[in-house]
């Protein structure tokens, strides 16, 4: 993370020591976890890469500050639940990853989380823009540790090298539009592979959104999660949707996709995959360092393809300010020790082992090129620093957005749900369902800015336009 080199928060370059941290958060320090710990930490998240990183982590950390840290693992399609009821019981970890799906002004206002009173060491050393009203900060207070580059996507075409090349493709050569795609999916099939063409976590649901939205994009979507950045008009049935979700059910329809996929979550469908049961499995970034968790030799077969267009032209995409990664727990007996770990996550030990943990990538893209990484994820790392450009915001443009934000309901089934029921038969209609979704959209931000308004907040309709957007340029919030 270059960011901490440039201001030189570190001048023997090993990193701020977790003890001094511990001392600025005003917490105490020991020699080690134990009988004599002051105190106990429980520490949960859905980083499938990062889970052997963090589990060490977690021990260095527990050492070092003298506080008993318990880290779990849990796989991203069972964390929201598992977060939910232990919020519910008030039994939320002290440290845990941003999987609830509520935005950070609703967090705040229920209690789900506690403010991040970073020592001024560690506040140095986070880059440019980790500090945004409502997505980070609530009233210039911080809630939220962002950790990662807003410059990815979560539609990358992974592939199985072996599994490509016996069936006569070019590996060197992954294709780049629905009709390539398609013709390599039935060359696997046609080889008498034992593997299938493709897996798909369809029972995801919450990777299937990402994944259309990201397509959706690539092909051409002038907006984000249903919503045109010019008008701010929600428009889920756009072509460019629906053509990207014919094509995945005409590829199940097909047989070109595992048999069972829908019930497969994400971590099962990437460890289906990376034990050779199907050539390619359309995932992020991250599916580098999961896979080298669950079949660390698989990784030396692992081969990447961009997002694909419908017409193989190169894609453009666009994401906003990164997000929140990690919270303190809002009940957290410890928010002393909480925030001393949460200080940890900005040394440069950490953000080594973050990059090469190949998750997503850190906030500064460049730091992969000397990581210790496969050279598949090097090169999807370097499409996104290429492809992936800055989104609008209506937030960080009006913060009082934030107000609108906190009075959202999740909108259920979502564009997820969809894709899933579309899939497997249960959607008859994927049109009539579509705008069904930009119905409900609509109706929960209208009654959000209707309930921030009559709270005093300056917002409408209009904070969510940008008429002077334009495609394939990075968005520079105005003076």
């Amino acid at each position: 993370m270059p960011q901490i080199s440039r201001r030189s928060l570190l001048a023997g370059g090993g990193g701020l020591s977790t003890l001094a941290l511990l001392a600025a958060c005003g917490g105490s320090s020991g020699s080690g976890a134990g009988p004599g710990a002051t105190a106990s930490l429980r520490w949960w998240d859905h980083f499938s890469a990062l889970q052997k990183f963090h589990k060490e982590w977690a021990k260095t950390q527990s050492q070092a500050l003298g506080v008993a840290i318990e880290y779990t693992y849990n796989d991203v399609s069972r964390s929201t639940e598992a977060l939910q009821l232990a919020n519910q019981s008030k039994q939320l970890p002290d440290i845990y990853s941003n999987v609830v799906g509520l935005p950070l002004p609703a967090l705040v206002a229920e209690g789900w989380v506690h403010e991040i009173a970073l020592p001024e060491e560690a506040k140095a050393a986070l880059p440019e823009g980790a500090y945004t009203e409502g997505i980070t900060t609530i009233d210039g207070k911080l809630y939220g540790l962002p950790l990662f580059s807003y410059q990815q996507y979560a539609a990358a075409q992974w592939f199985n090298v072996d599994i490509v090349s016996d069936a006569g493709l070019d590996p060197d050569s992954p294709p780049a539009s629905y009709d390539e795609y398609r013709a390599n999916l039935e060359k696997i099939k046609a080889s008498g592979s034992d593997a299938a063409p493709m897996v798909l976590a369809l029972g995801g649901v919450a990777r299937m959104r990402e994944q259309m939205d990201d397509l959706a994009q690539a092909a051409g979507f002038p907006g984000f999660q249903g919503t045109k950045y010019t008008t701010g008009e929600f428009a889920y049935d756009d072509d460019t949707y629906v053509n990207a979700i014919e094509f995945w059910k005409e590829l199940n329809d097909s047989g070109l996709i595992l048999a069972g996929s829908g019930s497969l979550t994400v971590a099962d469908a990437r460890t289906r995959w990376a034990s050779g049961v199907a050539g390619y499995f359309p995932d992020g970034p991250w599916c580098a360092g999961g896979a080298k968790n669950v079949v660390p030799a698989f990784v030396e077969k692992m081969g990447v393809g961009p997002i694909l267009t419908p017409d193989g032209a190169a894609p453009t995409t666009y994401r906003g300010t990164p997000p929140s990664q990690f919270f303190i727990a809002g009940n957290t007996k410890n928010p002393e020790q909480a925030t001393a770990v949460i200080a940890s996550m900005t040394t440069q030990d950490y953000q080594k082992g973050l990059a090469a943990g190949m998750d997503q990538p850190p906030f500064d893209l460049s730091v992969v090129e000397s990581a210790d990484v496969i050279a598949p994820y090097k090169k999807l790392c370097g499409w996104f620093a290429d492809t992936v450009k800055r989104a609008p915001e209506p937030i960080v443009r009006n913060p009082q957005v934030a107000k609108v934000q906190a009075a959202q309901k999740p909108v259920s089934p979502h564009l997820g749900d969809i894709v899933q029921g579309y899939l497997g038969g249960d959607v008859k209609d994927l049109k009539a369902a579509l705008r069904d979704l930009n119905a409900r959209s609509a109706a929960d931000r209208d009654q959000a800015i209707a309930a921030a308004t009559a709270g005093g907040a300056q917002v409408s309709l209009a904070d969510y336009a940008f008429a002077d957007w334009q495609p394939g340029q990075d968005w520079v919030r105005p003076a």
